[in-house]
């Protein structure tokens, strides 16, 4: 924990830790009664939201404000004394006013504008300032995690602002089916340690799970429904964590093409059963529907992720000479497969930004052309190195691209692990002391980092979960796998690194449950 100078004194106990903390001596109890008031009538949702969960800690509580900001959180209503009453106040505001004069907070550097910076300070009573309802949830949740913790908060002042903008994570919901209820289970977990962005996976070569009116013949047997992703996408917005939908194209479509051969990838030699024939208009024309038709569903979510990655057998482009040669026939001599998959790319982005969403695409494929170049609105997801003929993370920094560093050899869980993936676990997070600037490999070991302050296109960074054995473990079993170094990604991500051991963090995981 945080080395204190007072024995009296209580360690912060939550993750992420803050930025910045001065404990003094003493401690808040909530008592018998929480007043929670919040002259803002933004933070209404906020203060019922704690006035419940303080409640079914055993700390009754109530929310009470101008007009608005009023709930019962189940104590049997407002009346008593308030002189018997704790008090929690919620405030929109800059949080940087309560940081004594000439304070030096650390600063990442990294575009970090999500309006979540917040600081708690408890005396008397608890005020909490943040700069949005989202900033004032984050902050609820440290107050939560200590009550958990220890029955108590300490006395002091705590400043958090984070380090990147996104904190991730993504899941596989396509070649595994998960229940809706978990879910949004999973939701409510990654909020509670500041994980703010669900990127949700929902085609894969094994399955599409969610259901189509346009192409219902794609959709598999266990999917989930639009009033279903409704539900969880209105879960999400409460919970202040953002969706990505993830539908990778051109290729990984294996089972959304398997009734339509007519437009798979004509190739001599190699299985293109997967891939998307990009040569083909009646084929984008189908993957144009594919997008229109799921962002109207997704109407909240400002990403998307339409993949580009794992196409064809990159390392062997001549097996698929219908690309090198459509590519020549519509850029010049000098084009290549790789130009024509990431004009693809442009395309597809071109047609998400009619509906508001920004594209996003992993990096394998993308700066191996000589004519064509990736838009450089189109953020990446940076997630592998392993082949040498891979472009650096420093191509996508210099082509003007935001980045987020989906590092896999740290924060990929492959179920099985497959593809010679071990579990990741937290003490590897320490031991190679991640943090967002620390990237992939390239071949023979050689690193790719960026020390904080971080460059201005550093995003984030996410954690994964890959469905490569579906059956490999049931789904409460990735939520028990993922706990730990899914926390201490977030921890890390936050932080830009941790001042805690990392037998302190295992302390803290255990403690705030």
């Amino acid at each position: 924990m945080p080395t204190t100078t007072n024995a009296d004194t209580l360690a912060w106990m939550s993750l992420p830790q803050p930025t910045w903390t001065a404990l003094g001596g003493g401690q808040w109890r909530p008592g018998d009664r929480v007043r929670i008031t919040c002259p803002d009538a933004r933070l209404a949702r906020e203060a019922e939201r704690l006035a419940r969960e303080l409640t079914a800690l055993g700390h009754p509580a109530v929310a009470s404000g101008d007009g608005e900001c009023a709930a019962d959180g189940g104590s049997g209503g407002a009346g008593g004394d308030a002189r018997d009453e704790a008090v929690i106040v919620l405030r929109i505001g800059d949080p940087r006013g309560t940081l004594p004069e000439g304070t030096a907070v650390p600063d990442a550097g990294a575009r970090a504008a999500t309006g979540e910076t917040f600081a708690v300070t408890v005396h008397d009573q608890v005020e909490v300032i943040g700069e949005s309802p989202a900033a004032v949830f984050r902050a609820t949740r440290q107050l939560l995690q200590n009550l958990r913790a220890q029955g108590r908060v300490p006395r002091g002042r705590v400043f958090s602002r984070p380090a990147v903008a996104e904190r991730g994570f993504h899941l596989d919901a396509a070649r595994k089916h998960y229940p809706a209820s978990w879910m949004a289970e999973l939701v409510t977990s990654l909020s509670y340690v500041g994980v703010n962005t669900l990127q949700w996976h929902f085609s894969e070569d094994l399955g599409f799970r969610i259901a189509s009116e346009r192409h219902p013949g794609i959709v598999s047997d266990e999917h989930l429904t639009k009033d279903e992703v409704r539900a969880l996408l209105a879960h999400a917005a409460d919970h202040h964590v953002q969706v990505v939908p993830s539908l990778d194209m051109p290729g990984h479509l294996r089972h959304a093409l398997a009734g339509h051969p007519e437009w798979q990838l004509p190739a001599p030699v190699a299985d293109t059963r997967h891939a998307l024939d990009i040569t083909d208009p009646d084929a984008v024309r189908f993957a144009h529907d594919l997008v229109d038709e799921y962002a109207e569903l997704f109407d909240t979510s400002r990403h998307w992720n339409l993949g580009a990655d794992e196409f064809v057998a990159f390392d062997r482009m001549e097996d698929y000479p219908v690309l090198a040669g459509t590519a020549r026939e519509r850029f010049g001599p000098e084009a290549n497969g790789f130009d024509l998959l990431t004009a693809f790319a442009n395309d597809l982005a071109s047609r998400l930004a009619t509906h508001g969403l920004t594209a996003r695409v992993w990096n394998d494929g993308m700066f191996r052309g000589g004519v064509v170049a990736l838009d450089a609105a189109v953020q990446v997801t940076w997630w592998t190195n392993w082949d040498a003929r891979m472009r650096p993370v420093s191509a996508g920094l210099d082509g003007g691209h935001g980045i987020v560093n989906f590092m896999d050899s740290l924060l990929y869980y492959v179920l099985g692990e497959a593809n010679n993936y071990p579990y990741p676990t937290s003490d590897r997070l320490w031991e190679e002391d991640w943090h967002p600037g620390v990237f992939t490999r390239l071949p023979g070991r050689v690193p790719q980092t960026w020390q904080p302050p971080y460059p201005e296109q550093l995003l984030g960074a996410s954690f994964a979960v890959w469905a490569d054995v579906p059956e490999a473990q049931t789904p409460a079993e990735v939520a028990e796998g993922i706990r730990r170094p899914l926390r201490g990604m977030a921890e890390r991500s936050w932080n830009a690194g941790s001042r805690l051991s990392h037998e302190e963090f295992l302390r803290l995981d255990a403690a705030i449950s």
